[in-house]
């Protein structure tokens, strides 16, 4: 007996006020095989969580998060940022890690030519629910109404297509925090699918788009998904067929719903993929203006995603990283190489006491565009830890900074990348389905970082959703305002400032506000008491990832001193994330000091293990 894979996606509940149900992202995957006695010693059991309720995110391990995301991943937080459930594609998970359904999408068949389903993670032969689906996109969590639709496609990985769309329908209690089960494994549709599953939110503010593919991504298949349940509105084809042979890629949309990008990657085959552009209506679903281009790169990776600001796309495969601009009518003709793999492999520290140690190449694969207006790219091997960042997505050229393997995650994960809608995207006002009365009413949001050579020049990136029309800056140093989207700022002297933003339309202003330290004088200053420091993992066997917030430091750096007092590492730091290699130094216990130059900023302890 085999267990058949499948897709999914879940839709929850929301008003159109909510804004931080993309707020918190897991990743996780169990050693391979822990009785390995190196393996069984390794601490990635567990989640890495980001947390975009912060800025910079906060990045951490916890171990009680024990569902593997093998490919399969989204989540979904109530509009304040709360995790309310995760999924992993075969069971969904509370934000108290209880699960709420432990087999959804399970269907068995028999073939001769696929073992049983794998020995799971606990090295017995009990089913593997904590597995969860191979692949990515194939879970995606969509609020509407008072109700949970769980729809997902059955997956026969063995003849490798979806047999037929089912949903499950399950409710979150607000009042009492908890989540149950009302239907399972219903019937939509069967067909011959792809595994890929995306949404875009309908003209009307409260409805969904919901888009997959068939199997050789000839036809795009739009649902409607409204109160009265999930339906298929239209088939259309998008390619003639063997143009591309079947494969595997990404669907995304710009954050503004206007256009719609998927990739074609060759499931194996030297020739690499391409991908594909529309325009894309959100008042009756259709596709139209389709733009394609082959890039005939080697490998399986494949990946696409949008700038914060709707204008330029990015398109990976393995080894280069695209952009192109949307505001030109040629738009592919505007193909500019932002980055080039620079062959970096990740080690398992247990895996580097071997003769001749496996390296897993963080190269870029699926890309996902975060809260805080970065696009974070995931490579594509097996098993990984490791991912990149564009840090200014929104910037031309290479001036969109790609930092590859800038991050470190402490528990593994397998070509994954959180599926999640644009959520914080309104009605498309004063179009035929804007039909219920919903306006858009600005929301302020902003982020800021220094430049690393002049800690008192701020960049400013414009966050603001539900289609803000003006801009208007307050830095708080009494300059005058500034009506640019994305400005810089230079400050003449160290100190705290209060920054607004305001941001207007015809229906409404709204404003935000935060406050901003950089440099110090003294211990006793204030940025001792509002710097937001993290260290993790901790223990920690090879890097150790610190997130500096809500301070900007005039000259950071983090030194590291051994039981006896003796300093054995000192390290530039700057605001955001930064990675400290530990691998040269012993086991044992050390004390860290995060510095601004001479003053002491924070300090704790840390311990090193094999």
């Amino acid at each position: 007996m085999k267990l058949l894979f499948t897709t999914s996606f879940i839709l929850f509940s929301q008003c159109i006020i909510a804004q931080k149900q993309d707020h918190v992202w897991l990743f996780g995957r169990e050693p391979y095989d822990v009785t390995i006695p190196e393996r069984a010693l390794d601490t990635t059991r567990g989640a890495t969580n980001f947390d975009f309720n912060y800025d910079p995110v906060r990045i951490y391990y916890d171990p009680k998060r024990l569902w593997d995301m093998a490919g399969g991943n989204s989540s979904i937080s109530n509009e304040d940022g709360v995790l309310l459930a995760y999924s992993n594609g075969q069971v969904i998970i509370d934000g108290n890690n209880v699960a709420i359904a432990d087999t959804i999408n399970y269907d068995y068949i028999v073939s001769k030519n696929c073992n049983e389903w794998e020995v799971n993670n606990l090295g017995t032969n009990q089913l593997a629910i904590p597995m969860g689906l191979i692949f990515w996109q194939r879970v995606l969590f969509l609020p509407i109404k008072e109700n949970i639709y769980c729809v997902y496609n059955s997956y026969d990985y063995c003849e490798g297509s979806g047999r037929k769309l089912l949903y499950s329908t399950m409710k979150y209690d607000n009042k009492n925090h908890t989540s149950f089960l009302k239907e399972k494994d219903k019937t939509i549709l069967n067909d011959t699918l792809s595994t890929n599953l995306y949404a875009i939110r309908h003209g009307n503010g409260v409805d969904w788009w919901v888009i997959t593919f068939n199997l050789d991504l000839t036809e795009i298949l739009v649902f409607l998904a409204d109160s009265n349940g999930i339906y298929l509105k239209d088939k259309q084809q998008v390619r003639e067929q063997d143009s591309f042979k079947e494969g595997i890629g990404q669907i995304v949309s710009s954050p503004d719903g206007k256009y719609l990008a998927w990739y074609n990657g060759f499931v194996t085959g030297a020739n690499g993929g391409g991908f594909s552009v529309a325009d894309f209506d959100r008042c009756d679903g259709t596709v139209s203006n389709i733009k394609t281009k082959t890039l005939n790169q080697p490998g399986i990776a494949s990946g696409t995603s949008f700038s914060s600001d709707s204008r330029y796309l990015y398109v990976c495969n393995g080894e280069l990283m695209y952009q192109y601009d949307m505001t030109n009518s040629n738009v592919l003709q505007t193909e500019k190489i932002v980055a080039q793999f620079d062959g970096f492999k990740f080690y398992y520290p247990y895996d580097t006491i071997q003769p001749n140690p496996i390296g897993y190449r963080v190269n870029f694969c699926l890309m996902k565009l975060g809260p805080d207006g970065r696009i974070y790219v995931f490579p594509s091997t097996a098993q990984n830890r490791m991912i990149s960042v564009i840090d200014n997505p929104i910037e031309s050229g290479v001036s969109c900074h790609v930092k590859q393997h800038s991050i470190l995650m402490n528990t593994s994960f397998t070509r994954t990348v959180p599926n999640m809608p644009e959520f914080r995207l309104g009605p498309l006002d004063g179009s035929p389905c804007d039909t219920l009365g919903i306006d858009n009413h600005p929301i302020a949001k902003y982020r800021y970082e220094p430049d690393t050579l002049d800690h008192l020049r701020i960049r400013f990136t414009d966050l603001s959703y539900f289609r803000p029309e003006t801009w208007s800056w307050d830095f708080g140093d009494g300059s005058p305002r500034e009506s640019i989207r994305h400005p810089y700022h230079s400050y003449t002297a160290s100190g705290t400032y209060n920054v607004c933003l305001t941001v207007s339309n015809e229906n409404s202003s709204n404003t935000s506000c935060r406050t901003i330290t950089m440099g110090t004088s003294s211990s006793d200053d204030v940025a001792v008491t509002t710097a937001d420091i993290t260290l993790f993992p901790n223990p920690v066997q090879d890097y150790l990832l610190v997130t500096l917030g809500d301070y900007i430091p005039q000259h950071g750096q983090i030194m590291i001193y051994d039981i006896s007092g003796r300093p054995v590492h000192t390290q530039r730091i700057y605001y955001g994330q930064n990675n400290v290699d530990m691998t040269h130094l012993a086991t044992g216990m050390y004390v860290w000091k995060v510095m601004d130059g001479k003053v002491e900023i924070r300090a704790g302890k840390v311990v090193k293990v094999d």
